[in-house]
């Protein structure tokens, strides 16, 4: 197994993080407090370039978040493990926290507790499980946070350093369980303005492509930083993963479709340019 380089301190680096896969595509880097949106193909690897971005940047010693939407923490670790990365070590380290925001979508979008209060994260074997998908608790925790502040056991992220990362695997699964409106506001009002605040995280959101609507769409890219695009074609008579970073607010970026490679660990790579034509 691959352990973490405990010389590689994050006060080496830059505030401005290169992120992993996308560095040949924003070569100046992103600041702290920047939030990209990532549309996907439900049929995209995804999975695969979330994971491989989280696990080259823990292996640099930065501090990742990763929500699970439509995997369990475990197969998110399983996933991590075949990279080369030793996930216990990671966890215990504080520098990896693996969030359940999946237990929640099994149960209706609310887990029971059988008491009247509960909060709305806990710990469960150790890794924080979210309570909620219902927008108008997760508006009310945020909320609550913003006034009272931030607490060690829900909120580790707040207290680390620039240059850190979280990847938010899909937030269409929380639209299951309220309407886009509802959604829309809350993120707009809420984690807009607490990731612009903190601005210690670059943020990866990913949504799926092709099931909201047109108006969620246009709102979330008015909203966020950057776009970022995975699609899946078939060209030449073979199909293809494709990515491109379609739009990123004041900086300078290449916008041209690049093929991902998956290896056969789940590792993604950016690959070649050639042929890569969509509209």
């Amino acid at each position: 197994m691959l352990s973490l380089n405990p010389v590689f301190e994050w006060r080496q680096l830059s505030e401005t993080l290169r992120v992993p896969i996308l560095i040949d595509l924003i070569p100046d880097g992103l600041c702290p407090g920047t939030i990209l949106l990532i549309e996907f193909d439900p049929d995209s690897q995804w999975v695969s370039v979330a994971v491989t971005v989280a696990v080259r940047c823990l292996m640099e010693a930065r501090h990742v978040a990763f929500l699970a939407f439509t995997m369990t923490p475990s197969e998110v670790a399983l996933a991590m493990s075949k990279l080369g990365l030793d996930v216990a070590e990671a966890e215990k380290s504080g520098l990896l926290a693996i969030e359940d925001w999946y237990s929640a979508s099994l149960t209706g979008g609310r887990l029971e507790t059988g008491t009247t209060q509960r909060a709305m994260f806990e710990r469960v074997e150790g890794r924080i499980r979210v309570q909620s998908l219902k927008v108008a608790d997760l508006s009310v925790e945020w909320l609550k946070t913003s006034k009272t502040g931030p607490h060690v056991a829900s909120d580790i992220v707040e207290f680390w350093p620039p240059g850190s990362v979280a990847i938010s695997e899909s937030c269409s699964p929380i639209l299951r369980f309220g309407d886009e409106k509802s959604f829309v506001e809350f993120f707009e009002s809420r984690i807009r303005p607490e990731e612009h605040r903190r601005g210690n995280l670059v943020t990866l959101q990913g949504i799926t492509r092709g099931i909201h609507s047109d108006w969620l769409y246009k709102r979330m890219e008015s909203v966020c930083d950057g776009i970022i695009d995975l699609r899946v074609a078939e060209l030449e008579g073979e199909v293809k993963n494709l990515l491109r970073v379609r739009a990123l607010r004041g900086q300078p970026h290449n916008s041209k479709w690049h093929a991902i490679d998956v290896t056969r660990n789940g590792e993604a790579k950016l690959g070649s340019t050639d042929i890569l034509r969509l509209g």
